[in-house]
């Protein structure tokens, strides 16, 4: 190799030496010089960067393992962002969504907002995975019962049996109910779950809306600052928020939109006609189920303003500021439980004492309702007309009898109590009574007949008979089919009220139809005879039927052609307690109904 060849590298270059396979010569390959230092320098930048790369690999596989499901769970994506629920290995349930923005601080008794309209979507995936907190409530319904629950409850839990089916299945949303005032969407026994999606095949949805004073405080001084210049009621539009949640994202979820059933039991009954007389509900379900719900509801808002000024003075506020201030238990406290308007209502399950009313809790508040429900069905186009369906037990008031010895009553003790509970009303109305409630009637249990025919008296007067009415006057307003039960089941055993009931109940008492339907009657009874059974069995394929079809099978007639009786069998009959119902309505007793 000649010598001259070689060339001292300049500044910034060196020479790299490269030797060609097959040839013995060396060539020098030009290349720019770099210090020793750079050298490293760089070396360091190259590993530094790769390790940065695989940081953003393990990263990125980390992300991705995040995002997907473990074992046993299960991802939709909603209209405000992804949820994460749970796979039980035969249905999906998602727990706790929220359905508006939390109704706290300055949203206190306002309209529930959307979260999405509002900017307040969640950001990755929400967990679905277990309920959170019910309402704020007391109980039992005193300034001095136990205080529990939040303002933010806003929050609703669906349930399918499959998130992709081969033909969208029915949707049932459950209302619950507790007087407009406790309980929740959640309660063990009376409420969806897995299960059921998976025997009956159809999408659940349970909801909580706000309760008591935070859902249904009506005063003046909240309609400053108002969008619909009205207050109250606010309990009510959460619930048609969560409806609109549910035309909005219920596909998801393996949900037909076009076929959703609203169905409630007592207050959540009552909450049910009140969203078929709403105009604002309009188009957001298409059958309806009113289980044991109230019938008195037609105070104005400016009387229910005026009723609730004892709540305001109790609080110490003069104005809205102040009261969105309080804290929960300072509200609850100032509710006037005992004192008219007496929102605990404690006598509506015994004998009106005459001309003693409670004062309204909702209220024809010119938004939600803006006329009263029974004149919204004389205004064609105003309420929604879809198939409906009007339940009531025999015996509801034997859930929690005024008087808690009754079940010891002899007959001595039932008719002295029937004259001097019904004297005010004059001796013509005591003697019908104890004529058509009397020992010959058909009792079950003989020995516990007076306080079989007791609680029967009570509950005609307050809560049958006058659900008669409101289903004649939905059948003579409504295009739709209108179906009217009576359960008459008595159970195999005595309600444990040591688990859930308030009292030792035995017959057909309140939420009886409810129990059966969510699988709770092994709750409270224990152990369920074969007759408990197919009852439950009856009720639940009736209701079942009635969401996928709009319609009761051929052997459930319409009202008021029949009423079916709900037994272990399917009995029907024409207007069945005419009699009985006929000395309530002629006395006047409908307006002592049940209320909320």
């Amino acid at each position: 190799m000649n010598e001259d060849a070689f060339e001292v590298p300049a500044r910034n270059e060196y020479r790299y030496l490269v030797q060609d396979e097959g040839e013995e010569e060396i060539q020098y390959v030009r290349r720019h010089y770099v210090s020793p230092f750079l050298v490293l320098s760089r070396r360091c930048m190259f590993l530094i960067a790769c390790g940065v790369l695989g940081l953003l690999a393990l990263a990125g596989y980390l992300a991705y393992v995040a995002q997907t499901p473990p074992p046993g769970f299960a991802e939709v994506s909603t209209d405000c962002g992804w949820l994460r629920g749970r796979w039980g290995g035969r249905a999906y349930s998602f727990k706790g969504i929220p359905y508006a923005v939390p109704p706290v601080g300055e949203r206190r008794w306002r309209p529930p907002e959307d979260l999405k309209a509002a900017g307040k979507c969640w950001h990755g995936v929400y967990d679905a995975t277990y309920v959170r907190s019910v309402c704020a409530q007391v109980q039992p319904l005193s300034s001095a019962g136990d205080v529990t629950g939040k303002e933010d409850c806003l929050h609703l839990s669906v349930f399918s049996p499959s998130l992709k089916p081969a033909k969208p299945l029915p949707v049932m949303v459950w209302i619950h109910g507790g007087y407009l005032h406790m309980l929740s969407g959640q309660e063990k026994g009376c409420s969806p779950t897995e299960e059921l999606a998976v025997q009956t095949q159809t999408v659940f949805v349970s909801l909580n809306y706000r309760l008591n004073a935070f859902g249904f405080m009506a005063l003046e001084v909240l309609r400053e600052g108002s969008s619909t210049n009205t207050s109250g009621n606010y309990g009510f539009m959460d619930q048609i928020q969560a409806l609109q949640w549910v035309q909005r994202n219920i596909h998801v979820f393996g949900g037909d939109p076009g076929k959703v059933t609203i169905f409630g039991q007592s207050s959540g009954g009552t909450s049910v006609w009140t969203l078929m007389m709403s105009p604002l509900a309009k188009g957001l379900f298409h059958r309806a189920i009113d289980m044991s719900g109230s019938y008195v509801y037609n105070a104005t808002l400016e009387t229910a303003e005026k009723d609730n000024l004892v709540f305001l003075r109790k609080t110490g506020c003069k104005d809205a500021a102040c009261l969105r201030n309080l804290s929960i238990t300072q509200v609850l406290q100032a509710i006037p439980w005992d004192e008219y308007p007496s929102w605990a209502a404690d006598n509506l399950t015994d004998i009106p004492v005459k001309d003693q009313f409670y004062g309204p809790v909702a209220v024809v508040d010119g938004h939600v309702l803006s006329v009263p429900p029974f004149e919204a069905w004389k205004k064609p186009g105003l309420y929604n007309d879809v198939p409906f369906v009007v339940g009531t037990t025999e015996q509801e008031t034997d859930f929690s009898p005024t008087m808690k010895n009754i079940s010891t009553w002899t007959l001595g003790d039932y008719n002295w109590f029937v004259k001097e509970k019904l004297d005010p009303y004059g001796q013509d109305v005591v003697s019908e009574a104890l004529r058509l409630y009397n020992s010959l009637a058909p009792c079950p249990t003989k020995d516990r007949c007076p306080e079989r025919l007791y609680t029967t008296l009570v509950s005609d007067m307050r809560v049958s008979c006058p659900n008669n009415d409101l289903a004649k006057r939905a059948a003579d307003a409504l295009n739709s089919p209108v179906y009217r039960y009576v359960v008459t089941h008595t159970p195999s055993k005595a309600a444990d009220s040591s688990l859930w009931m308030p009292y030792h109940s035995r017959f057909s008492f309140h939420m009886l139809d409810s129990l059966a339907f969510f699988g709770g009657l092994e709750m409270v009874l224990g152990t369920v005879s074969p007759e408990d059974k197919a009852f439950q069995e009856l009720l639940t394929n009736r209701f079942i039927h009635f969401a996928k079809e709009g319609k009761m099978p051929p052997e459930w007639p319409e009202f008021p052609t029949q009423t079916a009786l709900l037994n272990n069998t399917l009995q029907v009959a024409q207007n069945p307690f005419a009699e009985r119902c006929k000395l309530w309505e002629e006395n006047d007793f409908y307006k002592y109904a049940w209320i909320n």
